[in-house]
């Protein structure tokens, strides 16, 4: 009995420095493998560091790796979603920022690599669409001033990294040549 005590005692001093799972999202087309799981750990008020574990690499902080503290948020929604290929979409206030950031976690398909694309918006992504060449990342109106009535598209060009360049659009874009994933609604995580 003061083994097991001493064991959920030992746990709740160190629950929170190893990390708790918030997310998990199998990202390969066969919904088991390439997991992307989102954790938190060292929770202050309301916000906690959030870590990101892709496959069996090791779990790093969402934001930068030199400052934990970057990868600090607050209000932190996520969402998995998607049928043949899968996203992981993570978005919040975080402390390396002031203005809402995140970041949409996908694998690709014949090289099995993460693929990752950030974005800092007020609005979350409601779309992305994966293509041969490019991958457009769709935002509904309204984010921005200019942007009311139509939506914003950072075009990340495979190969490239990141963001490549952005658009302001009448409509959404057309999907031939894409495959389309509604990214939307994001789930708060309660962390």
């Amino acid at each position: 009995m003061k083994r097991l005590a001493f064991a959920l005692l030992a746990y709740g001093a160190l629950g929170p420095a190893i990390g708790k799972p918030m997310a998990s999202c199998a990202l390969g087309s066969d919904g088991r493998s390439q997991v992307a799981t989102l954790s938190s750990r060292r929770p202050i008020a309301d916000t906690a560091i959030y870590e990101l574990q892709l496959g069996k690499g090791p779990r790093r902080a969402l934001f930068g790796s030199h400052e934990p503290d970057d990868s600090r948020g607050l209000d932190v929604r996520v969402r998995c979603t998607g049928t043949h290929r899968r996203a992981l979409v993570v978005m919040g206030e975080f402390m390396s920022a002031g203005y809402p950031r995140g970041v949409v976690i996908t694998a690709a398909p014949h090289s099995r690599r993460f693929e990752r694309l950030d974005f800092a918006e007020r609005n979350a992504p409601g779309w992305l669409y994966l293509g041969k060449k490019d991958k457009l990342l769709v935002f509904p109106p309204g984010g921005r001033m200019e942007t009311e009535g139509r939506y914003l598209v950072y075009r990340f060009v495979n190969g490239k990294g990141q963001n490549s360049g952005e658009d302001i659009v009448d409509a959404l874009p057309a999907a031939r040549g894409y495959q389309r994933i509604r990214l939307g609604p994001l789930k708060k995580t309660g962390a």
